[in-house]
């Protein structure tokens, strides 16, 4: 397993682009039959796939992209530590890419919310995502926010340290000029107004006319 690892990173250094994919593919079936040989070495993987979601071939790009959200499926809370890294560079693929590549991409982030820690992927949607000055990227990030939302549940989520930023976070996205942006935003307003903590915390944050 180890010098697979080292030949599909040593793949992944090439410049034939057949070489990369077939790395890329690699890549995750090694991280199935022995997650502990990767996680030695997890940093450096994360970084040479990541280092391909931007190829001009948009072949290498979408297979690092399906890679990395391969990688968040297999190893689950393990990419913790990758999180923030891996969504600063597939967010903005979201809305700069041909279609299939913002599909794959907005796929990849779903795998991050879905198997990483909640609370990462909160502030790594918080941080990198709903801020952005590009609709697509707000879009996913709002809906993606929205399904960790209701994961986790009102109370829960009143519970945590986040819970002034997400409720002024929720009604800056239920004002949002892009109408689906604003229903994913006005629904996460809906859901946190059942919790008396977030209706204050909403109530402060928002006039009683946007409110």
């Amino acid at each position: 397993p180890q010098q697979s690892l080292q030949e599909a990173l040593s793949m992944l250094g090439s410049d034939d682009w057949e070489l990369k994919k077939k790395a890329l593919f690699n890549i995750p079936r090694l991280a199935e039959s022995h997650p502990e040989v990767l996680l030695c070495r997890l940093r450096e993987i994360c970084l040479a796939a990541t280092s391909e979601v931007t190829n001009l071939r948009s072949k290498v790009s979408c297979s690092a992209i399906v890679t990395l959200g391969e990688l968040f499926a297999i190893l689950k809370k393990d990419m913790d530590s990758e999180a923030d890294e891996v969504a600063a560079v597939l967010l903005p693929m979201v809305w700069n890419s041909p279609e299939f590549i913002q599909k794959a991409a907005c796929q990849s982030l779903g795998m991050m919310v879905e198997n990483v820690t909640p609370a990462r992927a909160m502030i790594v949607l918080m941080d990198k995502g709903v801020k952005s000055r590009y609709v697509q990227v707000r879009k996913c990030a709002a809906e993606l926010l929205l399904s960790l939302m209701e994961k986790m549940g009102v109370t829960k989520l009143a519970g945590t340290p986040r819970a002034e930023r997400l409720a002024h976070v929720a009604g800056t996205l239920a004002q949002d000029p892009h109408k689906d942006t604003r229903h994913y935003g006005q629904e996460m307003v809906k859901m946190l107004l059942n919790n008396q903590k977030f209706k204050k915390l909403l109530e402060q944050s928002l006039s009683p006319h946007d409110l």
